[in-house]
């Protein structure tokens, strides 16, 4: 990783470690150089996908936000999302709360929406004792590296993600979680200006679908990026992935396919786990680090951990 120790105006290098480090100089006062820098840090971070800042005075979630807005004012929330987390102020939320010894896959946050969030902003509260870094991956790496014949053939079927949501009164996985709402009409409005397909079950849960693209072009650099969560969402991302049938997987909380409704093999998933995995790129958290990450150019994870740590994110 490169550095810039003071606060002078940032050069674009081609040669940017990745993520790109750069460390505050001793009077750096966080939100004003934040504010004052926003512009060359985003031409910056179109080269490079993803920036670590780190020996700023950031101390808390207040701060965290506070230098977000310094940097990209409107902040989204996470209807819609996947994942479960809390928020903790406006805009801020804690990383995917999952089990600690679980690794969180590569992916491209909210990839299977028809809108994602432009930047990611991550914020070490407390850093990990042991492990619990969080894996970024360059995606326009991940393509190039990526078989022929699998680029060729999701660029032409596309992807179909289905989810099966369970009751309002779930304690897990329900549709009211999901949606941030309780309020049947508002999800309905909410999937047909999202273009998801959605269907209410007698138990009370909700299936939705929605075909997207595997591929994207990055709206500003114009870069073809592997941009997709299939292999999260495919069967063979369960413990039963060598038995699953067609019809255990239609009944799956999650689950994904080719656009037009065919199953994907899991020798082509292994495919694309195996490319991640080798273009997947550690660091060390430190206390009071900020990642910032383009979401189209780079992909990011979470790996085991041990012990306290504090994750929290904004998004674009």
């Amino acid at each position: 990783m490169d550095n810039i120790c003071d606060t002078a105006p940032l050069e674009v290098s081609s040669t940017s470690g990745f993520p790109y480090l750069i460390e505050a100089s001793p009077e750096a006062d966080g939100y004003a150089w934040f504010e004052a820098s926003a512009p060359d840090l985003l031409r910056l971070l179109r080269n490079t996908g993803a920036l670590l800042f780190r020996g700023f005075p950031l101390h808390g979630a207040e701060d965290f936000r506070r230098v977000v807005g310094a940097i990209a004012p409107q902040l989204r929330g996470y209807a819609g999302g996947t994942s479960p987390r809390s928020q903790v102020a406006e805009g801020v939320y804690t990383s995917t709360e999952y089990p600690q010894h679980l690794e969180i896959p590569l992916h491209n946050e909210m990839s299977y929406s028809c809108q994602w969030p432009e930047l990611l902003f991550f914020f070490c509260a407390t850093a990990p004792a042991i492990d619990g870094e969080t894996p970024i991956a360059d995606s326009r790496a991940i393509l190039k590296r990526m078989p022929p014949g699998i680029v060729e053939e999701f660029a032409r079927r596309q992807l179909m993600y289905v989810r099966n949501l369970a009751s309002a009164e779930s304690r897990y996985n329900s549709w009211t979680k999901a949606f941030e709402t309780t309020d049947k009409a508002r999800v309905e409005a909410y999937c047909r200006d999202m273009d998801i397909g959605y269907a209410w079950q007698a138990n009370g849960g909700l299936r939705i679908q929605e075909i997207r693209p595997a591929l994207q072009t990055h709206p500003v650099t114009g870069e073809r990026v592997w941009f997709n969560q299939v292999h999260l969402w495919h069967a063979s991302n369960t413990p039963m992935a060598s038995s699953v049938t067609a019809h255990i997987e239609a009944g799956l909380p999650m689950a994904a396919y080719y656009g037009d409704g065919g199953r994907i093999s899991n020798d082509t998933l292994a495919a694309v786990r195996q490319v991640l995995q080798a273009e997947k790129r550690l660091f060390r958290w430190q206390q009071g680090d900020l990642l910032m990450v383009d979401n189209v150019l780079a992909a990011h994870g979470r790996m085991p951990f041990d012990g306290p740590r504090k994750i929290l994110v904004a998004m674009s």
